[in-house]
């Protein structure tokens, strides 16, 4: 009995042996085809997702180049942690990326101003007698004038009457030219100068002077000449008969051969504005026209309505090309120093907060939080959340933020799901 039992086991080991080792050294078939699978890569039309090919190419039905099928994007996900856009959204939105530089950033500040008078070369007129007008040369505002030019003759009784004391000094100078008497005639002499230099002082020019003396005759009215050149920009000395007094501003003459441009800068960027500092001015009107100069004057107050300050700059005008009230267009170029750049369109502004999306490769990319300080042009500076050489999302990423702020985008957003090639 027992020696049954023992062939029976002998039979059986003998049989599980021949199996084993059968089965050993037969291939496996399906573990080599799994194989090769994983190692096979696949590529695939982005807009006619059924063809896949097994190497890169063009599609044949639209020519569209073919995409790399990422075979395992759950655990690339684990690996990248973002959010991942597929190929064909990335055609279809047209998505790219750049890469951020450092480099020297260059921020231009636009400023408004106008053209205004010099005020260090405005002249007024005033009658330093009082009297009425008689008759007014310089006769409409604007019109231009030169040193010496008439502007107006006036009657004064107080000026007549110095005239005559003139005319009888003279006579009195006469009669006692050859008096015994020396302090008579040096008497004569003191009053004829006293009487000289009073009318000097009220105006009457050194030839009206003179032909009072020769002539011996006093005139009833008397002409005030312009002591500048320029152009009449207020008057108020009108009418035949008008009594005008020393008080009274009867011109304003404006020598516009140099004027000012008074620009008007924002709170925000006066602390990056100052005295010396080379701005270029546009003028509207002339699209060619350009002139460079200095800032020399900043205002020392702000206007509450505007919520600005003014500053000033001057320049020559010798064809009086800029004439006072013409806008003016003022570009400052303030340099922000070397920092990390991106486009303008890279960074989105929520209003509290700026973003951009890093691209990590792959499809997937990573929104960061960054701070940015300062814009020139199509480029803004970076100045914390972004390296250097690091790749950021542009063109396309205001879907990624619409409706929701990231969320919405980013739960619309998912992986391709891993077909087989057909």
């Amino acid at each position: 009995m027992k020696a049954k039992w023992l062939l029976i086991t002998l039979l059986v080991v003998a049989v599980a042996a021949a199996s084993w080792f059968a089965l050993m050294m037969r291939p496996a078939p399906v573990a080599k085809a799994v194989a090769v699978e994983k190692t096979r890569d696949v590529y695939y039309c982005p807009m006619h997702q059924t063809y896949h090919s097994d190497k890169p190419g063009l599609c044949p039905i639209c020519s569209m180049k073919l995409v790399k099928l990422e075979t395992t994007p759950a655990v690339a996900q684990q690996q990248e942690p973002g959010i991942f856009v597929a190929p064909e959204k990335q055609q279809l939105i047209g998505m790219r990326s750049v890469q951020a530089e450092l480099g020297e950033l260059t921020r231009e500040i636009q400023i408004v101003g106008k053209v205004s008078p010099d005020e260090t070369h405005l002249t007024h007129i005033h009658s330093k007698v009082s009297g009425y007008i008689e008759e007014v040369f310089a006769d409409s505002i604007g019109k231009a004038v030169r040193a010496g030019d008439p502007l107006f003759t006036i009657y004064s009784p107080d000026l007549l009457a110095t005239q005559q004391d003139f005319l009888l000094a003279l006579k009195s100078r006469y009669l006692l030219k050859g008096s015994s008497v020396a302090s008579a005639s040096q008497g004569s002499e003191n009053l004829i100068d006293a009487v000289r230099e009073r009318l000097r002082l009220w105006d009457v020019t050194e030839q009206d002077i003179r032909s009072l003396e020769t002539e011996g005759k006093a005139k009833r009215a008397i002409t005030v000449y312009s002591p500048v050149s320029g152009v009449v920009m207020e008057r108020a000395a009108y009418h035949h008969g008008t009594f005008v007094d020393s008080s009274k501003d009867l011109f304003t003459i404006v020598d516009l051969s140099q004027v000012w441009i008074i620009g008007e800068v924002y709170e925000t960027d006066l602390p990056f504005v100052r005295v010396g500092q080379v701005a270029e001015v546009k003028l509207p009107y002339s699209a060619g026209s350009r002139m460079r100069g200095g800032i020399d004057f900043i205002y020392p107050f702000l206007d509450p309505k505007t919520g600005t300050v003014q500053v000033r700059m001057t320049f020559a005008n010798p064809g009086q090309q800029l004439k006072p009230e013409m806008f003016a267009n003022i570009t400052v170029a303030v340099s922000g120093g070397r920092q990390v750049t991106i486009p303008q369109d890279a960074v989105m502004d929520t209003g509290t907060e700026q973003y951009v999306f890093i691209d990590k490769g792959n499809g997937y990319v990573q929104p960061r939080q960054v701070k940015v300080s300062a814009g020139s042009g199509e480029r803004v500076g970076i100045s914390q959340g972004l390296e250097a050489g690091e790749r950021v999302v542009t063109g396309a990423n205001f879907i990624v933020d619409a409706e929701s702020r990231l969320k919405g985008a980013i739960a619309g957003m998912g992986a391709p799901a891993t077909q087989e090639k057909k």
